[in-house]
């Protein structure tokens, strides 16, 4: 299965697919003047080097973001994401984005989903966070301990995600990001997701997951398509037919519940640009379906 640190992994082509999905439910979410509130159930260390040893290890950032970054005429929205990452430097931000004089960063920056929710939020929005890994629990901490609208918990997104449903901000968004270091992985997000849902019906939901050689995201969709969400249930994958060694990704996909007006055209537009931009294992499209159509 995957590793579970996501800087090896922080700017590939399925955070490309993944984050240029969240940006968009979060430009969405910002429409209106009322407040919003976003749970991150695994949201990781917050931001990463990607001049890193845990980056140059596997290189996988230049098969997404380097070559999404250089490719021409992305869609609109995408491209604003792109430019947003290009400008991303913790390092300027200092203190604030947890950066202590005498850190050695080498750069470029890749800001992981934490950080792209937080540079979206208002000043009445609310982001919840849960990471459990100590690690990255540590350094998350440190670089949102003085963002007042961000809420940090130390416990396992699966269990803490049901728990705090609903907020008390009755408009938002759940973000899934699991490492899936174990197959069961699989059915413990489609439980959390589900019993969380029946406790905040009206919110979007995604959920990510690696498309592998070896198939266990069809029970994902199977479990989703019994979610009877009045926005519908979108299922989109960006993937080759073709593959790497035994738990590698093949592609990569994202499940998501009650999606906002038009988010269906516009992935559609950003993940057939993103097919033939970065670099899978073989030559990649990508599919969009709805498992539940929207009422």
């Amino acid at each position: 299965m995957l590793s579970y640190l996501h800087g090896f992994h922080a700017g590939n082509f399925a955070d490309m697919h993944k984050h240029a999905a969240l940006w968009l439910i979060l430009e969405h979410l910002r429409k209106k003047k009322k407040p919003f509130c976003v749970i991150d159930t695994h949201a990781g260390s917050g931001w990463y080097d990607l001049g890193s040893e845990q980056a140059a290890k596997t290189g996988e950032w230049k098969d997404g973001y380097a070559r999404a970054k250089d490719g021409a005429n992305a869609p609109e929205m995408l491209q604003q994401f792109l430019n947003y990452v290009a400008a991303f430097d913790p390092v300027a931000k200092g203190r604030d984005y947890g950066v202590r004089e005498g850190d050695d960063y080498q750069g470029p920056f890749y800001p992981g989903s934490p950080f792209i929710i937080r540079d979206m939020l208002r000043d009445e929005d609310e982001l919840v966070l849960m990471e459990l890994h100590p690690r990255e629990h540590e350094m998350l901490h440190h670089r949102v301990k003085r963002d007042a609208r961000i809420h940090l918990h130390k416990r396992d997104g699966y269990e803490g995600v049901v728990a705090m449903m609903p907020p008390a901000i009755r408009r938002g968004l759940v973000l899934m990001d699991p490492s899936y270091d174990v197959k069961q992985d699989y059915q413990k997000a489609a439980k959390a997701i589900r019993e969380a849902w029946e406790k905040w019906p009206t919110a979007t939901f995604i959920l990510w997951y690696p498309i592998l050689l070896d198939g266990f995201d069809d029970d994902l969709r199977k479990s989703f398509s019994a979610i009877k969400a009045s926005g519908g249930v979108l299922c989109a994958e960006l993937a080759t037919d073709q593959g790497g060694a035994k738990g590698r990704m093949r592609g990569t996909g994202l499940l998501v519940i009650n999606p906002p007006w038009q988010f269906d055209q516009q992935l559609g537009d950003i993940g057939n640009w993103l097919a033939k931009t970065c670099k899978l294992p073989g030559p990649a499209n990508h599919q969009m379906r709805w498992l539940v159509p929207a009422a």
